[in-house]
């Protein structure tokens, strides 16, 4: 009888792995805060990038050992904003917005703002269904990938003699209008793709680690020109994500009226 009782109340130590996981991502963006504080910026930046990292594995986790939870949510949730809403905040304000004095301020604050409003937004939407077509896009930009958009003047400037011609785009006012503007896009309705739900073909699968492994070397190799040129890229996936959606739905709402 009692080790039937006793049973109900204990908790496999692996349910609270992705837990553990979070806090770790957690503990990444405030040692970002703590390399921010002292200038030391590809520090502050390597810490922030670790967190995303952390943050693309943790709900996937929890989701292999069925130990999703509405605690592990909220810690999750509260884990992003510190990673991606505060600490790319103050990094981009202590590197240059500061120049710029209350503007400066201003963009840090509508920066955590507009990243508060996303998760919040997130969380809500775990409880309601989603179409078959939603499932591949997601609304505006994640926050894990606005965050590393932010930081592209940043990265640029590490590498500013590889990367000369960008460099010299992003002075204090230009960061500040593409700041600006990676934040708004974060709460926007524009349809991005989502990874989630892209299969690979077997036959193609090789070709695709082939790929991967190459993206790896290049990461480990140069980070701040393979870095700056993937967000680059997915910047301009931006249009062509919305175009597929608005081609897809329209489709989609062609069959439903044909039916």
């Amino acid at each position: 009888m009692n080790d039937h009782d006793n049973s109900g109340k204990l908790l496999p130590i692996t349910k609270l792995f992705p837990n553990f996981i979070t806090l770790l991502g957690l503990c990444s963006g405030l040692t970002s805060l703590r390399f921010t504080f002292s200038e030391q910026w590809e520090l502050a930046v390597i810490f922030i990038i670790i967190a995303a990292i952390i943050d693309g594995m943790d709900g996937r986790i929890a989701r292999i050992l069925k130990s999703t939870s509405d605690f592990g949510a909220q810690l999750d949730s509260f884990a992003d904003f510190l990673n991606f809403g505060a600490a790319p905040a103050f990094l981009l304000y202590f590197w240059k917005l500061r120049e710029i004095k209350v503007m400066g301020w201003m963009l840090v604050m509508i920066h955590v703002i507009c990243i508060s409003i996303r998760l919040a937004r997130f969380n809500i939407s775990l409880n309601s269904e989603q179409s078959r077509l939603d499932k591949f896009f997601f609304s505006g930009i994640p926050a894990p990938v606005c965050a590393i958009l932010s930081l592209l003047p940043i990265m640029v400037g590490f590498q500013s003699h590889d990367l000369l011609f960008i460099e010299s785009f992003f002075n204090t006012r230009n960061t500040a209008y593409y700041f600006l503007t990676i934040s708004l896009l974060s709460i926007s309705h524009i349809p991005t793709f989502s990874a989630k739900y892209i299969y690979v073909p077997k036959n193609l699968s090789y070709i695709f680690v082939s790929f991967f492994g190459i993206f790896i070397i290049f990461f480990i190799s140069k980070p701040w020109i393979t870095l700056p040129a993937l967000s680059i890229v997915y910047i301009c996936t931006i249009p062509i994500s919305a175009g597929l959606y608005i081609y897809f739905s329209y489709k989609q709402n062609s069959l439903k009226q044909e039916i």
